[in-house]
């Protein structure tokens, strides 16, 4: 192995670790309308969408192969939801039992807002990208 040649470096450079473990720290100010007010959000990791998913078991692809949560039943996707709203929630930082305690359908915009910046809902491939170019540096 160490007579192996080393592949170039590309000209925009290597993928470093510090880049790798700095996608969770970007940010992203979410407005609530039903609270009048300003939340602060991030992306979830890869680690953390695997701990949501494993309370639904198997979760179906839809044809762009996205998570398909509508095929889960109501009660599971809302634990889901709380959930996901309350690892990607930065500002203020709430519990899932908190979340739990907010106005309806609020967790649900939070979660979905989450997915979107993760590069988990349908189109936002290109906004994730956009949020990710933007906020860093």
């Amino acid at each position: 192995m160490a007579d192996m040649p080393r592949p170039p470096v590309s000209p925009r450079g290597s993928l470093t670790k510090e880049d790798i473990l700095a996608g969770k720290e970007k940010r992203e100010i979410l407005h609530l309308d039903a609270y009048g007010k300003d939340v602060v959000i991030r992306p979830l990791t890869d680690g953390e969408f695997t701990e949501v998913f494993k309370l639904f078991g198997e979760v179906p692809i839809d044809e762009n192969g996205y998570p398909d949560l509508s095929k889960v039943d109501i009660h599971t996707n809302l634990i889901a939801l709380r959930k996901i709203a309350s690892l990607g929630l930065v500002e203020p930082k709430l519990s899932e039992d908190e979340i739990a305690q907010m106005k309806f359908g609020v967790p649900g915009i939070i979660a979905h807002r989450i997915l979107e910046i993760s590069g988990l809902a349908p189109g936002s491939s290109d906004e994730a990208k956009k949020f990710r170019a933007d906020t860093s540096g």
